[in-house]
């Protein structure tokens, strides 16, 4: 496709018009192609912002497991040197 201006390239996409009729309803924008890139590119945070949230849930738990054992290696050291 043929680039308007440096870093936008036009394209062809093809929605249900159910959809564009939506999005004409509601759009705030003044113009629909505005919408799309806008929604996108929430869209594209949402994705990310959730693929960095998971990555910290593995890690928090992967950190959790490892407290877990040395907690439990120190309760018995712990135990047997109490009187």
């Amino acid at each position: 496709m043929k680039s308007l201006a440096r870093g936008v390239i036009k394209t062809t996409v093809i929605f249900d018009q159910s959809l564009l009729d939506e999005i004409d309803r509601v759009n705030p924008y003044s113009t629909r192609t505005e919408f799309l890139a806008r929604a996108s590119k929430e869209y594209l945070e949402k994705l990310k912002r959730s693929a960095t949230d998971q990555q910290l849930a593995a890690a928090c738990f992967e950190a959790a497991e490892e407290d877990r054992i040395e907690n439990g290696e120190w309760e018995n050291i712990t135990l047997e040197t109490w009187p």
